[in-house]
């Protein structure tokens, strides 16, 4: 769950949805948001939830910490609210509402991952595969812009990587191209780019291995090249 503003508190409401457990305990939102799983208790939970995440003058960090829960629980709201941010996402209210800890770099959108990857064991129960697939799509075509770290495997599951090729493809190419431009970047984009590529090797061996070694010639950092050694069994990615 996401890391929040220092000093930041949740509100009365948002405090009993994700920081009580079902047994009046306080506790940790990624706790009562699995444990919410058990006995359909997500049911309960859910109005407030929605309501918080619909009302355009809640604080964007509890709007946030619902999109993450909601979505989690394969609900569609959740998902269409993910596919909003993807559709727009210099333009999220949540943007720079939780910052990663090595880089301080905004990760809602790894967040937003996380969440996605989550629901899978929740969809055929909501009738939402579909909205998952999409909704993990639209952020795998964000990767090459916004920090995932990660958060990216999260969106790597066998059924996603099937279904969005076409945007790892597309995202690959262009986060290589931004790389080799010399541009300064500042978290590892070369990491997620790395992740990405060997997603590919599933469906796409060859274009793999090419897209490994342009993005190996464009500098992407030792935990980039690490990741490509780790998957190829090879340490000349290391060299």
């Amino acid at each position: 769950m996401a890391d929040t503003k220092d000093r930041w508190q949740p509100s009365p409401e948002l405090r009993a949805l994700l920081y009580t457990d079902f047994d009046g305990n306080p506790a940790d939102p990624d706790d009562v948001i699995a444990d919410a799983l058990d006995d359909e208790g997500y049911l309960e939970r859910t109005p407030g939830l929605t309501s918080i995440l619909q009302d355009t003058s809640a604080d964007p960090a509890a709007r946030l910490l619902a999109c993450c829960a909601l979505t989690s629980w394969a609900d569609p709201l959740g998902y269409d609210t993910v596919l909003q941010a993807a559709a727009a996402p210099d333009d999220v209210v949540w943007l720079g509402q939780s910052a990663d800890r090595f880089f301080s770099q905004d990760d809602t959108f790894g967040q937003l991952a996380d969440a996605v990857g989550a629901s899978r064991d929740m969809v055929d129960e909501r009738d939402s595969a579909g909205l998952r697939i999409e909704a993990a799509r639209a952020l795998i075509s964000l990767a090459d812009r916004f920090q995932f770290d990660r958060h990216i495997s999260s969106l790597l599951s066998r059924e996603i990587v099937e279904a969005a090729q076409d945007e790892i493809d597309a995202t690959v190419a262009r986060g290589i191209t931004r790389l080799a431009s010399g541009e300064h970047i500042p978290y590892d984009l070369g990491l997620q780019l790395a992740l990405l590529t060997v997603a590919m090797k599933s469906y796409d061996e060859p274009g793999a291995n090419d897209a490994m070694i342009r993005l190996a010639a464009a500098h992407p950092g030792e935990r980039a090249l690490r990741e490509l050694a780790d998957a190829t069994g090879s340490s000349l990615w290391l060299l």
